[in-house]
């Protein structure tokens, strides 16, 4: 039987997550830990209100006997308080790993992000686990990490948009359902190492635009850098990330999934392509 610790229990994620651990038979305690409630109770899950720098957490930890610490919490979308986001990201997620170890837990799911590798001019087509992780240090998300109405989301479905002239690299979408499974299977088999769970293939943005109904009116770089980063000190509505996030949206950080594959015997049920046209037509439905 499993004893299963989930932070960032009550994000989406998350959520599912909780339902699919909820259902199986081998997983004894469940215990999911967020700074919000979640939305749904479930009778299989307890709920714990905690902060993952929390310096009790082992206490936690060892009270209900847990052997596997699934971490999914995380400061996704960029706040204007850097200090504040390294801090809970960064230290929130040693916090998590020291206290596990204090508390004897013998197993560790950290999720992470592609956006760790960093989005370079001289990545090579397809990112390894090995390659090393140099997350853009101007973009706070992606090189602290070295989800479905998100700023992510909202961004991709804008009508109008900015781009970077002559800039078209490729980007990857992995599905929830698979994200899942991943999880899944990495507490079932406790594999060590560090895994790429990606969707089949890669779009382009102008794939990725025709499929989501976007128009980019493309700025040139030296223009259009120093324009979002001034937009977003000022605090101005819609502007969601600083100019960092132009990296990720100028170069490939396209990852590989064979090890997974060849590991864990995960491979992904729905291709890039399949999760954004499933977005494109949830976010139709939803706007109806």
């Amino acid at each position: 039987m499993h004893n299963i610790f989930i932070t960032g229990s009550s994000g989406y994620l998350g959520s599912r997550l909780i339902g699919e651990l909820g259902a199986r038979e081998n997983v004894g305690t469940l215990v999911g830990t967020d700074i919000v409630a979640p939305r749904n109770d479930t009778d299989k899950c307890t709920f714990l209100k905690l902060d993952i720098r929390d310096p009790g957490m082992d206490q936690v930890l060892s009270q209900h006997r847990i052997d596997s610490v699934i971490h999914l919490a995380f400061v996704v979308k960029p706040i204007h308080d850097l200090a504040r986001m390294h801090d809970i990201d960064t230290n929130g997620t040693r916090n998590v790993l020291q206290k596990s170890f204090d508390a004897g837990v013998r197993h560790i799911v950290a999720v992470s992000s592609t956006l760790a590798y960093g989005a370079h001019p001289g990545n090579p087509p397809e990112l390894k686990e090995d390659d090393p992780l140099r997350g853009n240090r101007s973009y706070p998300y992606g090189y602290n990490k070295a989800r479905v109405d998100n700023y992510v989301s909202r961004m991709l479905f804008q009508p109008l948009t900015v781009g970077i002239l002559g800039s078209n690299p490729r980007v990857q979408f992995v599905h929830e359902e698979d994200f899942v499974r991943a999880c899944l299977i990495a507490v079932e088999k406790r594999t060590p190492g560090a895994f790429n769970i990606v969707g089949k293939g890669a779009l382009t943005t102008k794939e990725v635009t025709s499929i989501t109904g976007a128009r980019i009116i493309p700025l040139p770089a030296f223009l259009l850098y120093p324009l979002v980063e001034m937009l977003w000190r000022l605090h101005v509505s819609g502007i969601e990330v600083n100019r960092g996030y132009l990296d990720y949206a100028r170069n490939g950080f396209v990852a590989g999934g064979r090890k997974a594959e060849a590991e864990l015997g995960f491979i992904p049920a729905f291709s890039s392509r399949q999760v954004l046209e499933d977005a494109a037509r949830s976010r139709r439905h939803a706007d109806r």
